[in-house]
């Protein structure tokens, strides 16, 4: 399967919004929001995004769409994010997980910090 991974803007992702909605996620753009999505063929299969905040980095609406999960585009979404902020003067990412993505952000060396209902709260220091 040939995805490819890449930086792109709000108009780029839009197509997969519908599907993120559907699956009871938000999605917020705002001026500091930078997004990441994963192309099969001209489809939107996958995003995630990080938004820039005074103090930390926050990661976001981690997505993919359900028939092509577990094929590793996820992981691969992920590492192109990590790979953007590490280029950043930041030293903390935060994030709120689902159950659905937990497990990636513990394996990336995320720490739990808090938990509400299915939401887990998790950051890591860089």
């Amino acid at each position: 399967m040939d995805i490819t991974i890449s930086q792109m803007t709000f108009d780029e992702i839009s197509p997969i919004v519908p599907y993120v909605l559907r699956g009871n996620m938000r999605v917020r753009n705002t001026e500091n929001t930078i997004w990441f999505g994963a192309k099969y063929g001209e489809e939107i299969v996958g995003i995630v995004s990080c938004v820039m905040k005074k103090t930390f980095v926050y990661y976001n609406t981690d997505f993919v769409r359900k028939e092509f999960r577990g094929k590793g585009i996820y992981v691969r979404l992920f590492e192109e994010r990590d790979k953007y902020v590490a280029t950043l003067n930041t030293n903390l990412i935060k994030a709120k997980c689902t159950p659905y993505s937990l497990r990636q952000y513990l394996k990336n060396g995320f720490e739990e910090t808090g938990k509400r209902k299915s939401i887990t709260f998790v950051e890591k220091r860089i």
